[in-house]
C-alpha cells in the first residue's frame, strides 16, 4: 500500500512538472496551421488549427524548416504541441507567444472572409452575408479598421476584388456647451483598391491626418451660417478667433470606413457586398 502511494505521488509530480514545462503559444497563420503526427511536411495531418487558437508547446525537435510564403522566407523548427484533442507537431514559424485577438468572420455564398485583430464595441464576430448585400461592424473606441489583414478562406470564386473608402465630416466642440447637430458636411472619398499581400490576403488602407483634413470644401462663413441654423447665434462666440475650418473648436473626423467586395463567379456573374465600419466618437 505504501509503495502504491509513492507511485501515485511520483506520477502526480511528473504530471505537474509536465504541465509547468508547457509554454502557451497562439496560431499566427492567417489561413490556419497544420498539426501533423510527425515533425515533417509529409506527416499525416491530424487537424487544422485555427488562427488565434491557443496550444501548449511540449518540446522542441531541433528539426529546422524554412517556408517560402508570398515571396518571403519564414524560418523556424518543428515543435511538439498539445491541443484540446491531439498531441502532434507544428511548424513554429507560425506561432506567436502573445495572445491574438479573435477574428471577425463574414460568411458569403462561396467564400469566408476573415478580418484580423479588430476590436468591436458589440463583440459580434460573425456576419452572415449570404442573403444580404451589406453589414455593419461597430468598431470599438480606440480601434480602427485601418492596416488590418483580410484573409479569403475557402474561396470558390473566379475572382475577388476589394476596395475601400471613408466618410468624414466637420464637427465642433466646446468645454461648457453642447449642440445636438454636431456632425455636418459629410464627404465620401473615392474607392481605392486594397493591396494584395498574398494570394489570399489583402491589407486595408490607412489614412493620415492630411488625408482626412484636406477634402473639406467649405468656408468659415458657410460654417458659421450652419452653426446659427443648427445651434443658435450664441454659438458664434466660440468662432470669433477661427481663420479656417481646421482651427479649434472645429474638428474633422472619420465617421465611417467602407469595404466593397466584388465577387465574380465562374459563369462571370458579379456580386457586390458592402461592409460598413462604424467609428465611435474620438476615432
Amino acid at each position: 500500500m505504501r509503495n502504491l502511494k509513492q507511485i501515485l505521488a511520483i506520477g502526480m509530480l511528473f504530471t505537474v512538472a509536465l504541465v509547468t514545462a508547457q509554454q502557451n503559444a497562439y496560431v499566427a497563420a492567417e489561413s490556419g496551421l497544420s498539426l501533423r503526427d510527425q515533425p515533417d511536411v509529409s506527416g499525416k495531418m491530424l487537424s487544422k488549427l485555427a488562427y488565434g487558437e491557443a496550444i501548449g508547446v511540449l518540446e522542441k525537435t531541433d528539426k529546422k524548416l524554412v517556408v517560402l510564403d508570398g515571396g518571403k522566407k519564414v524560418s523556424g523548427e518543428w515543435v511538439k504541441v498539445e491541443t484540446r484533442n491531439h498531441i502532434g507537431y507544428v511548424f513554429n514559424g507560425y506561432l506567436s507567444s502573445t495572445k491574438i485577438s479573435k477574428t471577425i468572420r463574414l460568411d458569403l455564398d462561396l467564400l469566408n472572409v476573415e478580418i484580423k485583430n479588430l476590436a468591436t464595441s458589440d463583440y459580434k464576430r460573425l456576419h452572415n452575408l449570404k442573403q444580404t448585400d451589406s453589414t455593419t461592424i461597430h468598431v470599438d473606441l480606440g480601434s480602427s479598421p485601418e492596416k488590418k489583414q483580410i484573409v479569403l478562406v475557402d474561396n470558390d470564386y473566379k475572382h475577388v476584388s476589394i476596395f475601400q473608402r471613408y466618410e468624414n465630416s466637420i464637427s465642433f466642440m466646446s468645454a461648457d456647451k453642447t449642440c445636438d447637430a454636431n456632425d455636418w458636411k459629410h464627404f465620401d472619398s473615392e474607392w481605392k483598391p486594397l493591396k494584395q499581400t498574398r494570394s489570399n490576403t489583402f491589407e486595408t488602407l490607412a489614412y493620415t491626418e492630411n488625408d482626412w483634413k484636406q477634402f473639406i470644401d467649405t468656408s468659415v462663413e458657410d460654417l458659421k451660417t450652419e452653426v446659427i441654423d443648427q445651434c443658435g447665434a450664441d454659438w458664434l462666440d466660440y468662432f470669433k478667433t477661427i481663420k479656417n475650418v481646421k482651427d479649434y473648436p472645429i474638428g474633422v473626423a472619420t465617421n465611417r470606413v467602407f469595404l466593397k467586395i466584388i465577387l465574380t463567379d465562374f459563369e462571370d456573374n458579379i456580386t457586390e457586398k458592402i461592409i460598413e465600419f462604424d467609428m465611435p466618437n474620438g476615432c
